[in-house]
């Protein structure tokens, strides 16, 4: 077994540290000496602490040239458990017909000894790299900060990228790795409960989703697919064969007085071996410096494979600023908390990154997307949140004209603010060129063309979407049902949103699509009973409209009004679309009601009107010349 050299970390749990360097497993201070392989067992175990390890890759680590029989395993973990079990702890845990795991309250110390940093490689074959702590890299950050977030995540972010690189380089013509060509990069965890590595872990894996992404042989499965798996409670090849990939990289992260320590390991989903892991020890001066090495190693690995503007996507760096990466690192991670709260808060950081970095595209990428989801989400009124959308997109695209995020981004706001469709079309199409695996582009690209009437590549591009973002993704798997609706095909819809719903019976949205199509189906009664379920699980103003409607074409029209006054009563206190009260309006067959909201969500430029051609609810309205002329105003043609 390689063994990393380690003059930097001690690992506590309880009354034990274990210092690997000095090979020594200490109980209340004294030390006990455990033979070579039965240490090496201990170091491999803590290592991968909260995660398990099945014997084969234990035995493969432990007794790399020799074959031996797993009975030596069970000798290594009884040995080792006679000495935790003594105060009734049960820190090796036996995951039976798989392996074991560790399972202790790790903390991390630092020794006082300074040396190199070291990486190490664990793979089929064996590669190991190291970059000494020399004069010139140690003079150039002597008078910086010693190690803050952004320095950490950019170095390991790149060392991350570079071994991934390598992999997905070699792939084609290593014989013991087979061509993998989907990956889910699990959310990295962190080993504390500190703030800061929980958003340095959000960090990086958003980070290396998106960077990795940007390969278009390779299909990373994009943030929202995995976030459901973020308690670690499955075990990653059976996360990998529920999102339908090949491969899954994790990583583990700590920190402890200015260290860091990462670990990553890719693992075969098909299988659950390990394909290779990772170790990474890192105390440096000026990490930037650092990274331009690791960078050009990346680049050097990915050149034979790729060339041009895909290797430019894996090895960029947006910003050089230090405390523009660090807010902007935040701003990802309340981004990610998918809420009104989270998104006020990521804005907040995003500005403070590009008032740091002024040609900081990613920042702006954000900003971008926290405005239009604020928009869409109907939590601020349009005219506010969508101007800003844009603007933030164009600044995004001025710094880097090829970043297929802000091309999307700019795209729907063309769609659904400024009504420019033809710019928009143009545009959703370009951000696919940029990156035809930006599975975003796709979905929403789905919901521009069935609002054009273009059901049939409506439907091709939401189930390019679904290829992308995986088999589990709540959201595009209902709005499949959903552009299925609105092309009129409710039959075809119905069978994905039951399947959503036997997932996820909680899920709101799925009822309230469901409740939509089911009355276009004339199915009242079933449809009332899925909309009074999504109002209890979230009642919200679309959630509400829908549930008056279906009341009002029932008949219980003193249940309709009752919700109209709700809306009127909500709308007083925060931002509510005329949208919604129109929709009830047109339930109760009260036609200039109808109408007058309409008008109010056309001059307030509601992104609900960029939908109104195709909209289910309000086809008893269609053949009036009021609604005729308002199509012609947003700028449909019939």
């Amino acid at each position: 077994m390689e063994t990393a050299e380690n003059t930097r970390f001690i690992y506590e749990f309880g009354k034990f540290a274990l210092d690997p360097k000095e090979k020594t497993l200490f109980s209340d201070g004294v030390p006990l000496r455990l033979p070579a392989k039965e240490f090496e067992t201990l170091v491999l175990l803590v290592e991968h602490n909260g995660h398990a390890l099945t014997k084969e890759e234990m035995m493969s680590a432990i007794w790399q040239d020799a074959f031996v029989e797993e009975s030596n395993l069970a000798k290594q973990i009884s040995r080792l458990r006679k000495i935790f079990n003594v105060d009734g702890q049960e820190l090796i845990e036996t995951l039976p017909k798989h392996g074991y795991r560790f399972t202790a309250d790790l903390h991390l110390a630092v020794s006082p000894e300074e040396g190199p940093m070291i990486l190490e490689r664990r793979t089929v074959k064996r590669v190991t790299f190291a970059v000494e702590d020399d004069d010139a890299l140690a003079l150039k950050g002597a008078s910086r900060p010693f190690l803050t977030i952004p320095r950490i995540v950019v170095a390991a972010l790149v060392l991350m990228i570079g071994i991934a690189g390598i992999w997905i380089w070699r792939r084609g013509s290593s014989p013991a790795i087979p061509r993998i060509g989907t990956i889910a990069v699990l959310p990295v965890r962190a080993l504390s409960d500190d703030e800061n590595d929980k958003i340095l872990a959000a960090g990086l894996t958003d980070a290396l989703i998106t960077k990795l992404g940007g390969l278009n042989d390779t299909v990373v499965r994009p943030a929202g697919s995995v976030a459901q798996f973020a308690d670690f409670a499955t075990e990653p090849a059976e996360i990998g064969r529920k999102l339908d990939v090949q491969s899954v990289l994790e990583g583990t992260i700590l920190q402890a007085d200015g260290k860091l320590r990462f670990n990553m390991r890719l693992i075969n989903a098909q299988t659950g071996e390990q394909i290779w892991s990772e170790k990474f020890d890192g105390a440096f001066a000026d990490v930037f410096d650092l990274e331009d090495r690791a960078s050009e190693m990346a680049a050097r690995a990915l050149v034979t494979k790729l060339s041009g503007e895909p290797a430019g996507r894996v090895t960029r760096r947006y910003t050089e600023n230090a405390e523009a990466y660090n807010s902007y690192l935040k701003g990802r991670y309340f981004w990610n908390k998918r809420t009104e709260d989270g998104f006020e808060q990521a804005i907040g950081y995003f500005n403070d990154a590009v008032a740091k970095d002024p040609n900081y595209a990613l920042a702006y990428s954000g900003l971008a997307d926290c405005y239009i989801l604020l928009g869409v989400w109907g939590t601020d009124p349009p005219n506010e949140v969508f101007p800003q959308a844009r603007q933030a997109a164009e600044k995004a695209l001025q710094a880097d004209p090829q970043l297929a995020e802000a091309m999307v981004s700019l795209a729907f706001v063309e769609w659904v603010y400024g009504w420019d469709f033809e710019k928009a079309d143009a545009d959703f199409r370009r951000a696919i060129e940029l990156n035809s695996n930006y599975a975003t582009a796709h979905h929403w690209y789905s919901y521009y063309l069935v609002s054009q009437g273009r059901s049939d590549e409506a439907i091709t591009e939401i189930k390019r979407a679904r290829e992308l973002e995986g088999p589990l993704t709540l959201s595009v798997n209902t709005d499949i049902g959903e552009i299925y609706s609105w092309a009129g095909r409710y039959d075809e819809a119905e069978p994905y949103l039951r399947d959503v719903l036997k997932i996820a019976p909680e899920y709101s949205v799925a009822h309230h699509v469901l409740g939509i199509n089911l009355l276009k189906q004339n199915r009242i009664r079933e449809a009332i009973a899925e909309a009074e379920t999504a109002r209890r699980l979230e009642p919200e103003p679309r959630v509400l409209a829908v549930l008056g409607y279906a009341y009002a074409i029932a008949g219980e029209s003193e249940k309709a009004r009752a919700i109209i006054n709700d809306l009127n009563t909500l709308g007083r206190q925060k931002y509510v679309s005329r949208f919604s009260v129109g929709i009830v309006h047109a339930g109760l067959g009260e036609t200039d009601d109808a109408f007058k909201c309409l008008e109010d969500s056309y001059n307030e430029r509601s992104d609900t009107m960029a939908i109104l051609s195709i909209y289910p609810l309000f086809d008893n309205l269609r053949t009036d010349h009021r609604f005729v002329d308002l199509e012609q105003r947003v700028g449909y043609s019939r």
